[in-house]
Formats: structure tokens, C-alpha cells, sequence
């Protein structure tokens, strides 16, 4: 009778589990991420990453994971943010924005997971 009361439980987990979000790392947010689709084809992807810490950012990695609209995984690609020459470090609250290439077949939606940030005094978290 008890393993009869686990399976809506187990069935919650797996779904959750198995639901595709963004996943941010030391206050730094993916807030927004699409593909760009030509003739079925992944060419690239926007990504909008928020500074929700309390420090400067001048360096995010991360980790793009494609899917289909029927949530099959096609692949999987890093990218990355640099301040530099032209681009300005991130303060706190302040949106960071890229477009990365990504040819990726048959892939319509990306995934965004924070990998690695760095800030400006020198620290960093994650890999």
C-alpha cells in the first residue's frame, strides 16, 4: 500500500526533472535565451544574462543545450561573455547580452546553464 502512495510523488520528480529551464550560477541569470532557425537548422541564439549579485562581472561561461518542440535533446554547446575593449563590465543589476553561433540540426529551443563567472575584484565561482 505505501509504494501505491509514492508513484504520484515519484511521477512529480521525473516531470520536474525532466522540465527544460535556465539555470544561473553566483547571482548571474540567464533571463531570456531563443534560437535562430533557418530551413529547420540552428544557426544561433540570443541570450540575455542578469547581474543579480552584488559585484562587477567581466566574464560568464556557460553551457547551451538544444531541443526540439517535442523536448528531444539534439545537442549541446558552450559560449561565453567577456567585458573588453568594447563592452563594459556588468555591474549589479545590469543586463548582459550576446549572440553565438550554434549550427545544431533540427533544434528549435536552447537551454541556458551558468557554468562559470568572474568579477572584477579578481574572484570567481563554479569550474
Amino acid at each position: 500500500m505505501k509504494t501505491m502512495s509514492l508513484l504520484p510523488f515519484i511521477a512529480t520528480l521525473f516531470f520536474l526533472d525532466s522540465t527544460q529551464t535556465h539555470t544561473g550560477l553566483c547571482g548571474v541569470d540567464p533571463i531570456k535565451a531563443y534560437s535562430q532557425n533557418i530551413l529547420g537548422t540552428n544557426i544561433g541564439y540570443y541570450i540575455s544574462l542578469k547581474n543579480n549579485s552584488n559585484k562587477t562581472v567581466d566574464g560568464v561561461t556557460w553551457t547551451a543545450s538544444f531541443y526540439n518542440n517535442f523536448g528531444d535533446y539534439k545537442g549541446k554547446q558552450h559560449g561565453k561573455w567577456e567585458s573588453g575593449n568594447f563592452t563594459s563590465p556588468a555591474k549589479s543589476g545590469e543586463i548582459m547580452t550576446d549572440i553565438e553561433s550554434a549550427w545544431v540540426d533540427g533544434a528549435t529551443k536552447v537551454v541556458i546553464k551558468v557554468t562559470r563567472v568572474h568579477f572584477t575584484d579578481n574572484s570567481s565561482c563554479g569550474k
